[in-house]
């Protein structure tokens, strides 16, 4: 499966995956539905873990300016489906030329907090997660309001736990929006009764909840 549609990533120096299509042309529903549970990779270390596991998409919560080309190198290579967490890297901003960078090693989607940069993202071509923390009533209406002005891909609810209540919700506003839950699963089981509750994939962290 290709997750490109000929469009070119921005030009610049530094070699990497500069002539390469960054641009997607499907939803990434069937993607997340196919994963189930995605893994999360916090360390480098953990990555062959990762691509050994089932699914086509992994999360990238690490990585900086040395190492960020060699990660999606070998995550490509395997033709999985990069998201980059760029909240999380080392020595990188969340303004335009850190992106473009992204992009031309091999970048295929990020994951933020931030609108912004996810705008900046979606302009490119690129995947992406608005990843958003559930702290009280006033949150969830502030998450509502998002999806009503949002083009983002998905939508990622920490903690996971408290996504199920509001599945329903979330779907009145908008209906097609993939939701995913992360943070505090620490079970394959916790982790397969959330998607039983109409989540179209979990992320987590633990590469035990990883399946091969």
């Amino acid at each position: 499966m290709s997750f490109h549609r000929g469009v070119r990533a921005p030009s610049g120096r530094g070699g990497g995956a500069g002539d390469r299509p960054v641009t997607h042309s499907h939803s990434l529903m069937p993607l997340l539905k196919d994963c189930g549970i995605i893994p999360a990779v916090r360390k480098p270390e953990h990555l062959d873990q990762a691509l050994a596991a089932h699914g086509r998409i992994i999360y990238l919560l690490c990585g900086d300016p040395e190492n960020i080309g060699d990660l999606m190198q070998r995550i490509n290579a395997a033709d999985k489906l990069p998201m980059v967490n760029v909240d999380l890297l080392s020595g990188l901003a969340r303004d335009v030329a850190s992106l473009q960078y992204l992009a031309r090693r091999g970048v295929r989607g990020i994951i933020s907090t931030h609108g912004e940069p996810l705008r900046h993202a979606q302009a490119m071509g690129l995947y992406t997660i608005q990843r958003t923390f559930l702290l009280d009533s006033g949150a969830l209406d502030a998450i509502c309001h998002q999806l009503k002005h949002s083009s983002i891909d998905a939508l990622e609810v920490l903690p996971a736990i408290a996504l199920p209540k509001l599945v329903d919700r979330l779907k009145s506003v908008s209906a097609d929006m993939p939701l995913v839950g992360g943070g505090l699963i620490t079970t394959l089981r916790e982790a397969q009764d959330l998607l039983a509750q109409g989540l179209a994939a979990v992320s987590a962290s633990d590469p035990q909840l990883w399946i091969p």
